[in-house]
């Protein structure tokens, strides 16, 4: 299994530079997980990065500095947590995605559930949104971006397949409709913004009961 759609340039050299949201991070985590083509890239800006702090002048370090690393060093390690096992027919999930499926799973309408993995301020949060075959999500738009990564199954958008470890970004620009194949479930590890923004009568009646 190789991903064949990826997240833009952009959103890698952030995943690298650590400025994502936890949220997002999260969701490109998943499909770097499952994807040499992304981690290769990732090593590369790391390497890059590497360099270029390599060049940066020196500083005077804080004159309670070696105080501070010692203190650190005799700090007890916090307890090891076993990453949890992973779910039959998806892909290697990150632990948060996989103990939330286990733990907070609700199912929100027929062959629809959803279980919350982290709640950011601002509305922010990711979850993940299991769907049965052949369901279609309600038409909708978005108040700023969703971040997606199929890990079990496979949905339809705009004529376009997202299969296991393929990734997708949308915005307010995008107003669409996905549809699971036919094929089985399809689980998706999401990200976003803000809650979606319905389009017809059906979403409006849909989105409360789901809460995306």
């Amino acid at each position: 299994m190789t991903p064949r759609r990826h997240p833009i340039s952009d959103r890698l050299i952030e995943y690298a530079a650590g400025s994502l949201n936890p949220e997002r991070r999260l969701v490109v985590g998943a499909h770097v997980r499952v994807c040499p083509a992304c981690a290769g890239e990732i090593a590369i800006v790391e390497a890059v990065g590497g360099v270029l702090i390599d060049a940066l002048p020196a500083v005077e370090m804080h004159e309670d500095a070696l105080a501070l690393a010692l203190a650190r060093i005799e700090r007890p390690a916090p307890p090891r947590r076993e990453p949890a096992p992973g779910i039959q027919g998806w892909i290697d999930a990150p632990a948060a995605a996989v103990e939330s499926a286990r733990r907070r799973r609700r199912w929100a309408a027929p062959g629809v559930w959803v279980a919350p993995v982290i709640g950011g301020p601002y509305g922010r949060r990711s979850y993940l949104l299991g769907i049965g075959p052949g369901i279609s999500v309600p038409r909708h738009t978005h108040l700023g971006s969703e971040l997606v990564c199929v890990l079990k199954g496979a949905f339809e958008d705009r004529g376009e397949i997202y299969g296991p470890g393929d990734f997708c970004e949308s915005d307010e620009d995008v107003e669409h409709r996905p549809r699971v194949t036919h094929g089985g479930d399809c689980v998706c590890l999401v990200a976003v913004d803000a809650s979606l923004v319905a389009r017809d009568w059906l979403g409006r009646i849909f989105q409360p009961l789901v809460r995306i």
